[in-house]
């Protein structure tokens, strides 16, 4: 007879009670989900996955909360869009600064429709950037190992190809490649990392905010939403609009947060400081890309604000839309790569399906 160590013992006694705890708990989800509870359901598996941080809850979650955009019926408090807030910046140059302490609807709209964006310093605290700056190296090394031949069982949670159920308006195929080379994973394809994301937002408050920016509980998009590790020596970027190839009639916001210092020895990002009243011309002479924007255009654009390099602390944000003409910066100087999270909020009312909606 073999008797077991204590703490062999213990370690057994731990994984049966999880596995029963995770299976009443997907079975109650299963429940609340045939009854288009979806709202519940997603809560319900939050606050278990808080506790149990479980890989088939996480997996569930991202598919969860894409079907759930199709079971929601979208209502918005606002009459009109854009807003015209007052410009409570108006003695500062450039980009406006504010700290979290100071994060409301209201200054964030201020600083968007007046000045084209608003930094926020301090948005996420040290334990929130040091878990997203793991979660993205996990993701990273996850999928290096999808890459070689390791299959799902292995690679989750960190890394599960997001593949939503084909619907109108969805089908377009995601090219993880393009993503990979431009120094991003999409965040739903790390069910772990969007789940750590969307936590630290909850509880950051950039939820809520978004929420009342908008008008109404917002969604992230899948193809725009994503972990960022962006190398030190990135090739040169295109300058572009996010408007240029998002669609009309949309309400949308950016929340780019920097999970390492950034701007001096690390790419950051170049920006127009204001708000631009249309998109500008792409695929001009100079442009790298048909949808990108050329230097002399972008020069005409800034006029007397000329752009600039923006210097970032771990945990700072800056929050922009559509409308703004930014691009990844580069340059020989820089030694460090660049972690980041980059999340577009949009509104459910009017949202352009091909960009594959995760209702928060």
């Amino acid at each position: 007879m073999t008797i077991q160590s204590p703490n062999k013992l213990s370690s057994l006694l731990t994984d049966t009670w999880r596995s029963h705890s995770e299976n009443r708990t997907l079975r109650k989800a299963d429940s609340l989900v045939e009854q288009n509870r979806y709202p519940e359901a997603i809560r319900f598996l939050t606050k278990a996955n808080r506790r149990l941080h479980s890989s088939a809850i996480e997996i569930l979650l991202v598919n969860l909360r894409h079907d759930s955009f199709f079971h929601h019926v979208p209502t918005s408090s606002l009459a009109t869009w854009p807003p015209q807030p007052d410009d409570l910046y108006a003695d500062q140059t450039g980009i406006p600064e504010i700290d979290h302490q100071d994060f409301t609807a209201a200054n964030v709209a201020s600083g968007v429709f007046n000045h084209g964006s608003i930094i926020v310093r301090n948005m996420l605290t040290a334990d929130q950037v040091s878990l997203m700056r793991d979660s993205i190296i996990q993701t990273y090394a996850q999928h290096d190992k999808a890459m070689a031949g390791a299959p799902e069982t292995e690679t989750a949670p960190w890394f599960v190809p997001f593949n939503p159920a084909q619907r109108e308006g969805t089908e377009a195929i995601i090219n993880r490649d393009w993503f990979r080379d431009s120094g991003a994973e999409l965040a739903a394809d790390s069910p772990r990392g969007l789940f750590n994301l969307i936590s630290c937002f909850q509880d950051a408050g950039i939820t809520d905010m978004v929420t009342e920016y908008l008008g109404e509980r917002p969604a992230l998009s899948v193809r725009k939403t994503s972990l960022r590790q962006v190398p030190h020596n990135q090739a040169v970027a295109g300058w572009h609009q996010d408007g240029a190839f998002l669609g009309q009639g949309i309400r949308t916001v950016n929340v780019w947060v920097a999970l390492t210092d950034c701007g001096v020895d690390a790419p950051s990002m170049d920006m127009v400081p204001r708000r631009l009243p249309n998109i500008v011309p792409t695929g001009t002479e100079g442009a790298l890309m048909s949808w990108t924007v050329s230097q002399i255009v972008v020069e005409d654009a800034a006029g007397g604000t000329p752009p600039v390099r923006l210097q970032f602390r771990e945990g700072d944000a800056i929050i922009f839309d559509e409308m703004n003409l930014h691009r990844t910066s580069s340059s020989a100087d820089f030694l460090r790569d660049r972690f980041a999270i980059e999340a577009w909020f949009f509104a459910p009312s009017c949202y352009p399906l091909e960009q594959l909606p995760i209702m928060v």
